[in-house]
């Protein structure tokens, strides 16, 4: 994702620069530069001027750099880039040729730091990256029109998700390396369920619903055997079991 770029796209509308100072606005201090080689058109009425027609506008401080420009991009879709005098960073505001819009946060260096965009597939989405551009935070709508949140580490591994799984609730944890260490979902009998896995990926605590629809926590070793079940058997009367690590052991049930 690129910023967008005043000077790149205004090279070949201004030529020689003509200084406009509107008199009838009042604006003193501030100097609109309209194109001189192209047809600027000023449709007024009896009061003043209402409208003013130009292929691109730029708004100078008191040293003559260009503040703020409106103009059409590369792709003649309109465009709003307002940054510091030296040319640098700033806030973008743009379309595509289907009307979208995107407004954009930029660094100095123009990398994009916040963006908020409109999709008539999934919908709007607003996005923070770092400043070497890469995405840290997305919130907005998922592929099949549900909210998402997504957070990412500096280098681009999920580490929060947040969304709709199968039409309900899931909230998802990973580690650095990208493993899944929590998740809180729904089962598919949507129940819900709760694990807490190792930084292998192992299941250590699971904690929801069995088959019967009734409560159960489960814990396992690390390397995934089953030792203490506490919950509730098939006819809805507490259980607790005890296993060892080869697996031998036993259950109560009252």
């Amino acid at each position: 994702m690129h910023a967008f770029q005043p000077y790149a796209s205004l090279e070949r509308y201004i030529g020689r620069r003509l200084l406009a100072l509107l008199a009838a606005l009042a604006l003193t201090d501030v100097a609109i530069v309209l194109s001189a080689s192209l047809s600027t058109a000023l449709i007024g009425t009896a009061s003043g001027v209402d409208v003013i027609r130009a292929r691109a506008i730029e708004i100078l401080n008191d040293e003559g750099q260009p503040v703020l420009v409106a103009t059409a991009d590369e792709r003649q879709n309109g465009a709003l880039w307002v940054g510091a005098g030296n040319g640098q960073g700033g806030v973008s505001l743009s379309t595509d040729a289907a009307g979208h819009g995107l407004l954009m946060v930029n660094t100095a260096a123009g990398a994009p730091l916040v963006s908020i965009v409109s999709s008539d597939q999934e919908g709007g989405a607003l996005q923070v990256y770092n400043a070497a551009g890469e995405q840290l935070a997305y919130l907005g709508a998922s592929e099949v029109g549900s909210g998402h949140l997504a957070l990412r580490s500096a280098g681009g591994g999920l580490l929060i998700a947040a969304g709709e799984d199968k039409g309900s609730g899931l909230l998802m944890a990973n580690n650095g390396e990208g493993v899944n260490i929590f998740l809180a979902g729904a089962d598919s009998s949507q129940n819900g369920g709760l694990l807490i896995n190792s930084r292998t990926g192992e299941n250590l605590i699971y904690a929801g619903a069995g088959a019967g629809g009734n409560g159960g926590l489960h814990v396992n070793a690390a390397n995934g055997t089953h030792l203490v079940f506490l919950g509730a058997d098939g006819q809805r009367n507490g259980a607790v079991g005890i296993w060892d690590r080869h697996g031998a052991g036993s259950v109560l049930q009252k």
